[in-house]
């Protein structure tokens, strides 16, 4: 063993033996986490309720179209009410189920559409309804899901896509008309109800007309939080997470201030004290300080963009480059780009095939976004857009000594 070995089961078992002087309760800090009462949400959520509630009468709820910027509440509201109800239907004996799905985390609609079946159970039943990770069109999987709700006669379904405007962005918005329309293909007295939870408010342009009008049956838009009432959510949390008298009324106010700048985001706020109270915890401090709410605004804040463009082969920096300078951003015109640049700089250009493969991992890093726009009776086409900043590209790029110099980022 090494001094490295040691140095590492150090850290380990004080990790495993040790108990901490500052976080209490660290499942309170995580996104996942959702509090018992929300503060300042009272009206969304009895809004929700009263929305949801007729399922408990055998009647379908209206479809729901909730929007709001990140961490205004939205996902939080949504989980605790749907749990409350999923308890009252238990106990009437109701058949209710409510998938939850992440658009965004699933990142394909066939991935929706098996995280579905997953979350209802499909995947554990006859297997002829099985929706598997691969192997099966897009309008199969719907049928299976749709015909295993069929057979299941009184089966209530509120199904929930959280990040739905991801979704429609990358792969269009046919798995949303097939649920829309989903209760025309059920002849027995089961339903599907459709709420789809978006961070943009602008989400519905992008939508089919017909899609449209069955998604957004009931709106309901989340406000930001303001500085003050971030300050109330913090007070509440930090109770829940942190041991007595180690994050003072300053620290909370510093959180809540940084937090308050962009559009008054209570998932940033949560996240700047869960790693502020890391770096105190490293530090071996036994409070939460605003110097290290800074450390952890900084440690947030720093570019890893930067690290993964400089550090990414030549070919997918010019394939950035290509979309940067891409005017309208389709696929077959940032290809000719990269395929001119390639030749400017004596390079072999890869095929189309390996290209579409590296938009795809350059879509997964977040580095750029694919946004899938209607033409009419002409289809559908992808534009292509950078996700960074164009001086973080430019910075990165500048690093490689085949790219230096030869070519001019606007």
């Amino acid at each position: 063993m090494n001094l490295n070995d040691d140095s590492l089961d150090s850290i380990f078992d004080k990790a495993a033996s040790g108990t901490s002087l500052v976080v209490k309760d660290r499942r309170a800090l995580t996104i996942d986490y959702v509090p018992d009462r929300l503060p300042f949400r009272d009206e969304e959520s009895k809004s929700i309720a009263h929305t949801l509630s007729i399922v408990l009468k055998g009647s379908r709820p209206s479809n729901l179209l909730l929007f709001g910027k990140p961490g205004t509440g939205k996902t939080a509201v949504v989980k605790n009410v749907l749990h409350r109800l999923s308890v009252k239907g238990e106990e009437l004996g109701l058949e209710l189920t409510v998938p939850f799905v992440n658009a965004k985390s699933a990142n394909t609609a066939y991935k929706v559409l098996h995280e579905i079946a997953e979350k209802m159970g499909i995947n554990k039943g006859e297997k002829k309804l099985q929706v598997h990770f691969t192997g099966l069109s897009m309008g199969e999987a719907t049928d299976r899901i749709l015909e295993f709700i069929q057979r299941r006669k009184k089966l209530y379904v509120i199904l929930v896509i959280d990040e739905i405007d991801s979704l429609v962005e990358k792969n269009g918005d046919d798995i949303l008309y097939n649920f829309t329309r989903a209760n025309e293909r059920i002849s027995t007295e089961s339903f599907v109800s459709l709420i789809g939870i978006s961070n943009s408010l602008t989400f519905k342009d992008k939508l089919d007309p017909r899609v449209r009008s069955s998604l957004s049956e009931e709106e309901l838009v989340f406000n930001p939080y303001t500085v003050e009432q971030l300050q109330r959510i913090l007070a509440e949390r930090t109770m829940i997470a942190f041991n007595k008298d180690v994050v003072s009324s300053a620290v909370i106010n510093l959180c809540a201030a940084m937090a308050g700048r962009e559009h008054g985001d209570a998932r940033k706020a949560i996240d700047l004290l869960r790693v502020a109270a890391e770096i105190a915890e490293i530090e071996r401090a036994n409070k939460v300080e605003e110097k290290h709410i800074r450390l952890a605004q900084e440690k947030i804040e720093k570019d890893t963009n930067y690290e993964v463009l400089r550090n990414s082969t030549t070919h997918t920096k010019i394939l950035v480059l290509a979309v940067l300078k891409s005017r309208n951003g389709n696929t077959g015109e940032v290809y000719e780009i990269y395929s001119d640049i390639c030749r400017r700089i004596e390079q072999e250009p890869l095929t189309q095939r390996r290209i579409t493969q590296i938009m795809s991992e350059l879509d997964q890093l977040g580095l750029i976004t694919s946004d899938v726009i209607s033409q009419g009776r002409y289809g559908r086409s992808q534009k292509l857009r950078i996700t960074v900043p164009h001086s973080t590209v430019k910075e990165a790029l500048k690093e490689d000594s085949i790219l230096t110099g030869l070519f001019s980022i606007d």
